[in-house]
């Protein structure tokens, strides 16, 4: 009786334990899932940006979704042994044994469901030029102004952000500099809390102010030169378009999300085997000397090229091969990587209702 006793309360002991492997399985799961989507999600949008540099046909899909299941299987057995000592022997002992035992099992078992991003919804959006309010948001809630106006502006009261390198790459330099200086001006007056973006009257449209201490500084008198602003107006109204109508506005063209991915493709380093064989365009300036586009994108964003996997890399991807990675330590191009994530998801359509493409995973 004593040892059905403990029998039954090693196996309650046993089917206890398992009620907690449920919540420790979404502890251990569920970060796992999350880092392999984010880690695939930026694979592709790099993979997909290598394509433009070598003109490439481009391919999206989204995880819609991921069912997991876990599967607990589990066996219990119990056998008793008896054995009685040599007859000739004085006394006749009996020894009797208990003897149990238990097997487990724990299954993981996900489907991953991948849907294509495509259809005409898909290429309108990505060749629409980008909300220029959506723009501005993204710079009051914490962007960097140079940031976000040279990855989504193409032109800014005539100051053109290099237009020929918002397509496949071109065989000339393009046009910059002034654009360029002008968004470091902007940068330089944020940093310092000089300028702001604020409602325009009646909470209508969107103004650059400046305050008040701001009208002296030398930079803001070259802002305002280079952008044919008023010099003596302190506030003006932005509006989207190619020409200001006076010297009280900033005109911003914007790009189409396809052309700001085009445009920072630019920043990848291909492999001079590559260059050399035609397979990337090589630009080159009007004495026909190369053009380094770090030129125009300086540390905002660049993608190394290596034949060796790299050992610390935010993200790689190997194409042609060649592995092209972000390296760790590059925090600039790290932050213009998600700001690129941000505009994907703030412009782009959702998966095509088409059949979702599932596979499934087990022992």
């Amino acid at each position: 009786m004593k040892r059905t006793t403990l029998l039954l309360s090693g196996l309650a002991l046993l089917l206890g334990g398992c009620a907690s492997i449920g919540p420790k399985s979404i502890s251990a799961n569920r970060p796992a899932y999350n880092i392999a989507v984010q880690q695939t999600n930026d694979q592709e949008l790099l993979l997909n940006l290598v394509r433009l540099l070598y003109r490439d046909t481009l391919y999206f899909t989204t995880v819609e979704r991921v069912a997991a299941s876990m599967e607990f299987n589990q066996g219990y057995g119990a056998s008793t042994s008896a054995s009685r000592s040599m007859p000739f022997a004085k006394d006749h002992t009996v020894v009797r044994g208990l003897n149990l035992s238990s097997s487990f099992a724990l299954n993981d078992k996900p489907t991953v469901f991948y849907a294509p991003i495509d259809g005409e919804k898909f290429v309108r959006q990505m060749m629409t030029p980008m909300n220029p309010d959506l723009l501005l948001m993204l710079v009051k809630s914490g962007w960097s102004m140079d940031r976000v106006l040279l990855v989504g502006v193409q032109e800014m009261n005539g100051l053109k952000n290099a237009p020929t390198a918002a397509g496949p790459t071109p065989s000339r330099e393009p046009e910059f500099r002034e654009f360029q200086e002008a968004a470091k001006l902007l940068r330089a007056l944020q940093r310092e809390q000089l300028i702001d973006l604020a409602a325009g009257p009646e909470g209508k449209g969107v103004e650059l102010r400046f305050v008040r201490n701001a009208m002296a500084r030398p930079e803001a008198q070259r802002l305002k030169e280079l952008l044919k602003l008023n010099p003596a107006r302190d506030r003006f109204r932005i509006i989207s378009g190619v020409e200001a109508p006076d010297a009280d506005t900033l005109a911003v063209t914007t790009r189409p999300l396809l052309s700001a991915l085009s445009y920072v493709s630019q920043g990848i380093r291909a492999p001079q085997a590559h260059v050399e064989a035609g397979k990337v365009r090589r630009t080159v300036r009007a004495d026909q000397q190369p053009f380094e586009w770090k030129e125009l994108l300086g540390d905002v964003f660049q993608v190394q090229s290596a034949e060796k996997e790299p050992e610390d890399a935010s993200v790689a991807i190997l194409y042609r091969g060649h592995w092209f990675f972000v390296p760790d330590n590059d925090l600039e191009t790290k932050s213009t990587f998600v700001l690129l994530t941000q505009l994907m998801a703030l412009h782009s359509a959702p998966a095509s209702a088409g059949p979702a493409m599932s596979f499934s995973f087990g022992k």
